[in-house]
């Protein structure tokens, strides 16, 4: 293989955008057992990655705990920010996503996936603000509101 061909795999391989959001001490991951200490979210075209930095792996649980398409995660962002300022439990169903963000008394809850196999997300409220910008930082990256 020549130097040519590895930089374009490398190029390939490379997200077009990465927004990283800073957690806190109260951020973790389920089944896995992890605590996270920053939320990146990137895009590749029209997907939206998110993905966990944790102190410590040596189960070798992957970063990845979801990829959204651009409308799922535009309705993800804005029923986050709907539990959050009303405190309320609330759904994201789609044919291809299922995500409920449920109140809890120090945070929120992300339960990612089916019921029975899902992927649980705990945030604490300081944190889940950041999570709201990041989100929306990178849909708008994506997919550009056009001005009045």
């Amino acid at each position: 293989m020549d130097v040519m061909t590895d930089k374009r795999l490398i190029a390939t391989l490379k997200h077009d955008h990465v927004v990283k959001v800073e957690c806190d001490e109260r951020s973790y991951l389920f089944p896995a057992g992890k605590p996270i200490i920053q939320l990146v979210f990137s895009a590749d075209g029209p997907t939206i990655h998110i993905e966990a930095v944790y102190p410590f792996n040596e189960s070798r649980t992957s970063p990845r705990i979801v990829s959204l398409d651009l409308e799922d995660a535009r309705e993800f962002a804005r029923r986050l920010v709907d539990a959050i300022h009303q405190a309320r439990t609330q759904l994201v169903v789609s044919s291809g996503t299922r995500i409920a963000i449920n109140v809890l008394a120090n945070g929120y809850h992300l339960q990612i996936g089916d019921i029975n196999q899902s992927t649980d997300v705990f945030l604490g409220t300081p944190c889940a603000w950041r999570v709201c910008q990041g989100l929306l930082r990178i849909i708008d990256y994506v997919a550009p509101v056009e001005a009045n």
